[in-house]
């Protein structure tokens, strides 16, 4: 819920410090450049200590973090270059976080449950996030600038607590171990090579690749798109976000039996061509509405790939090596979208708010005729078969 509150006001704070499309992407890239820079050591980090312990302490550094950022935005004393600054901090705290949370949930449920349980996951971050969170961030910030953000730094010492009470049965997680032979060095190099040498990681890791950076295009300045292009003012700004989440919701809901009756390898290869038909379709809506159309569209087919992929990677990558090889996967999936943001913003400012997202529909749709054939039944049996 703290991150829907963020997600909303965030974006609008940025909006009043600069009406620049770069500067604004600026916001999307400080966020996501520490998955390009420390994905893979922080995949070692994973691996050698206590996950639940890693995700209490950078919730808590993260509370402190937007603290800050809320006590400068009430002040007036926050410009962008401060605002980047405070970002780039919790983004690297999102890292550490983030790839202990997906190592840490096969320790508490049995695999044959792995697609329900990231299928709810989901959907639980996503109705508090965009239901309850966003819209009500966009009426803090409309009340005061500096709120939203303090609610935001709260919610991350209560969500610390709520870490730190799960309880998991003995033997469950691999035992961490602080005394290692081999160098950070080695053991990336290790886990490039495991990865790179597995067929449907491999191409599973370069078509997210290629999504994120295109979807960022669009993404990095979507707070301008929707109020100068779509004339959205900054109450309804969270409405919109609202209606976009349903098909997420839908996706967590629904997206096992999506799974179930297309297969994998149909549901990976459906959602990714709604990725880029979705994208190129926001960027020639006319109007409010269509575009929360296309939103629902892709926000359904984000969640069911997420949901296979997730899955996959849980059932694919021993668990004490998941840290590592999955930290490369997050490197080049996630990373990318740091490169998105910025060449997002250069297209919206050279020509116009209209041209990220088509263009990155069209990227989209060409990364899935290179690779779509890559995910295959045959491919993904094998893959679950014998590793």
């Amino acid at each position: 819920m703290g991150d829907g509150i963020n997600g909303a006001a965030l974006p609008l704070l940025a909006l009043s410090l600069t009406r620049d499309s770069r500067l604004i992407a600026g916001v999307a890239f400080a966020t996501v450049l520490p998955w390009f820079i420390l994905a893979l050591p922080v995949g070692v980090v994973v691996d050698r200590y206590n996950r639940q312990t890693l995700m209490v302490s950078t919730n808590l550094v993260r509370g402190a973090l937007m603290t800050g950022l809320a006590i400068t935005a009430a002040t007036g004393t926050l410009n962008i270059w401060l605002l980047y600054l405070l970002l780039t901090g919790v983004g690297i705290c999102e890292v550490i976080f983030d790839s202990s949370a997906q190592a840490f949930l096969p320790a508490l449920v049995h695999p044959r449950q792995l697609t329900r349980a990231n299928g709810r996951l989901y959907t639980a971050e996503t109705v508090t996030n965009y239901f309850l969170g966003q819209p009500f961030g966009a009426v803090l910030f409309a009340f005061a600038v500096g709120l939203p953000f303090g609610l935001d730094a709260a919610s991350f010492a209560v969500a610390a607590v709520l870490v730190a009470s799960i309880r998991v049965r003995p033997g469950a997680l691999p035992a961490p171990a602080l005394e290692h032979s081999k160098s950070f060095r080695k053991e990336i190099g290790e886990s490039l090579r495991a990865l790179w040498g597995h067929p449907l990681l491999r191409t599973m890791a370069l078509m997210l690749g290629a999504a994120n950076l295109a979807g960022m295009l669009g993404v990095s300045i979507f707070v301008k798109f929707a109020l100068e292009t779509l004339h959205v003012n900054e109450r309804w700004y969270g409405a919109l976000l609202a209606l976009m989440a349903v098909g997420a919701v839908v996706g967590g809901l629904v997206g096992h039996r999506i799974v179930a009756t297309l297969g994998q390898s149909g549901a990976l290869r459906l959602s990714f061509l709604t990725f880029g038909l979705a994208s190129i379709g926001t960027g020639l809506s006319p109007n409010y509405w269509l575009v929360a159309g296309f939103s629902f569209i892709e926000a359904l087919a984000t969640t069911v790939w997420n949901i296979v992929s997730v899955s996959l990677r849980q059932q694919i990558i021993p668990s004490d090596r998941f840290g590592r090889v999955n930290s490369v996967y997050r490197w080049i999936g996630t990373g990318s979208a740091a490169l998105g943001a910025l060449i997002g913003g250069q297209l919206a400012y050279h020509f116009g708010l209209r041209t990220p997202f088509v263009v990155g529909g069209g990227v989209i749709l060409v990364a899935f005729a290179i690779g779509g054939h890559m995910l295959s039944s045959t491919r993904i049996a094998a893959a679950t078969a014998t590793d």
